[in-house]
């Protein structure tokens, strides 16, 4: 390579530096750090960088924040300055002086969460040791596009700057020759860019609670490729998350490590996929085979839904315990816990071996935080209407438990509120939207409804949950459905005990204390309540 392209490289890989300490500095999205760091900067000519990009998924996204890219370049230049794609996966020349030894595996964008603020009954592993994305110090070295005209300096001059630019700047990102690995290796058929709607599938998107905080650190180590979460298994009621969490794992892949193979699949088109090819000749059979076996992360969601297919269940096994004998990641999500999905114990044990994690439907709390969370995304989109504060906080009380209709409501309300002459909503108005989504019987659960839900989920009768007996298996169930009563009702105490064999105001607190100090010791307990609460919790 010739000096001064040398020097242009430098320049265009400062300069992009730059523009990512100060985007950074300006509060922008991790999403948007992490795909700045998987380019590569090839060449500043004329004002223009030059870049290669990690994959056409990558270059979806960057075109999509190029303005705010271009401005925070130009801060940087201190003129104005654009870039240009060089191709999805080109490669810059190797300069022939030779280059610093850079540790880039420390600068691999890591998924970044907020630690649980309770002692978490996680493994050790997962809450002492986040991956956080670590800042990036400041570049010594200010970005000139009249840098390569520097003819006169000499080749040990070039060395030394590179050395003190070695120490002023994260450790650069992947470099390209990883870039043409990927391309000549053979395409994937199973392996797709992710569609518009689901590329927003993100974590920066995800909105975190208590309800789903362990679910998503572990999303997250498994997206920076911890193998410690294997097979990874996530479980709740359908519109929770679970796909968010699924997507935002092969999203945030696709961006900052294209080379790992990563398959998504609902376990439908999974079983059409193994349906065709027994249909077909042996080759079709082998070939499918081969694509399962050729990845390094499956994600299969809405896995209950093929419990019953053994034919595919015996394929998908197959598959399964290839990947993890030979240190692939597998993905799991279900509306229910592996043990519960009703497949063969062989299949259900072994999906167990990992790390099983609930997400949980939202409390009031968390539906309060979502729908100011989603009011406030869809006004920065431009979507018309204005909520008040008093509008958002009956909207949280009158919404169900499944969020992605709470999302739909925000919008409903929204542009509801458009249509009134004064632009605001009347309480009537957000409770005839709430009614049309939810049912009233979703909305207000009955001591009734609770107690027949304890009474078929723990073969207890009606008359054994509200008797004095206090063996064990009349008992916990009763401390159950009590608890569960005073979350899930507006019933007081003296009228929860009522319902229960006519209990005292002392008992009934009794039986809350013990489920609540029994959740805080036993977790398959603390699951089983939570799953009973979610069933409860409506849609």
């Amino acid at each position: 390579m010739k000096f001064m392209d040398v020097l242009q490289a430098s320049d265009a890989r400062l300069l992009w530096e730059d523009a990512r300490s100060i985007l950074q500095s300006q509060g922008a999205t991790e999403q948007l750090l992490n795909l700045m760091a998987s380019c590569n900067p090839l060449a500043l000519e004329d004002s223009q960088l030059q870049l290669s990009i990690p994959s056409s998924f990558a270059n979806r996204l960057l075109e999509r924040e190029r303005d705010q890219v271009e401005k925070a370049l130009s801060q940087a230049a201190f003129e104005p300055t654009t870039f240009m794609i060089a191709g999805a996966q080109a490669s810059s020349p190797a300069p022939s002086a030779p280059e610093p030894t850079v540790n880039t595996a420390a600068a691999q964008p890591q998924p970044t969460f907020t630690p649980a603020a309770t002692p978490s009954p996680l493994p050790q592993t997962l809450a002492s040791s986040p991956a956080t994305l670590q800042p990036e110090a400041p570049s010594k070295f200010k970005a000139n596009p009249s840098f390569g005209a520097q003819t006169s300096m000499t080749m040990e001059q070039w060395q030394a700057y590179q050395r003190q630019a070695s120490v002023a700047e994260t450790p650069a990102p992947p470099q390209p020759a990883a870039a043409q690995v990927t391309e000549a290796a053979p395409k994937n058929p199973l392996v797709e860019i992710a569609a518009e709607k689901d590329a927003t599938l993100t974590f920066d998107t995800f909105v975190e609670a208590e309800e789903n905080r362990y679910a998503l650190q572990a999303a997250k180590q498994v997206a920076n490729g911890s193998p410690q979460y294997n097979p990874l298994f996530i479980h709740g009621s359908s519109g929770l998350g679970k796909t968010h969490l699924l997507r935002a794992i092969q999203n945030y892949i696709a961006v900052n490590d294209p080379s790992r193979q990563c398959v998504y699949r609902i376990a439908t088109d999974f079983r059409d996929d193994y349906v065709k090819a027994m249909q077909g000749d042996r080759s079709v059979k082998d070939a499918l085979t081969r694509n399962y076996q050729n990845i390094d992360v499956l994600i299969l969601d809405d896995i209950q839904h093929i419990a019953n297919a053994q034919g595919t269940m015996e394929f998908f096994f197959d598959t399964f315990n290839y990947l993890m004998s030979n240190g692939k990641q597998v993905i799991l999500a279900a509306d229910v816990p592996p043990a519960e999905i009703g497949m063969d114990e062989r299949y259900s044990s072994r999906m167990s071996q990992g790390f099983s994690v609930a997400i949980h439907t939202p409390t009031l709390e968390f539906k309060r935080v979502l729908i100011e969370t989603f009011y406030e995304r869809m006004h920065a989109e431009g979507i018309p209407g204005t909520l008040t504060r008093d509008d958002l906080t009956l909207m949280a009380d009158r919404a169900g438990g499944n969020i992605r209709s709470i999302r739909a409501f925000v919008q409903d309300c929204l542009l509801r509120s458009t249509h009134q002459e004064n632009g605001r909503l009347e309480p009537a108005d957000i409770m005839a939207a709430a009614a049309e989504r939810w049912s009233r019987e979703g909305l207000h659960i009955s001591i009734e409804d609770i107690q027949s839900l304890v009474q078929s989920t723990y073969s207890v009768s009606r008359q054994d949950l509200v008797s004095n007996k206090r063996n064990k298996e009349i008992a916990q169930p009763r401390h159950i459905a009590i608890w569960l009563s005073r979350e899930l009702t507006d019933s007081t105490l003296q009228e929860i005990g009522r319902h229960f064999g006519g209990r005292t105001h002392a008992t009934v607190k009794h039986s809350i204390a013990w489920v609540e100090e029994t959740m805080e010791t036993d977790r398959l307990f603390q699951d089983r309540v939570n799953r009973l609460r979610d069933r409860l919790g409506g849609s």
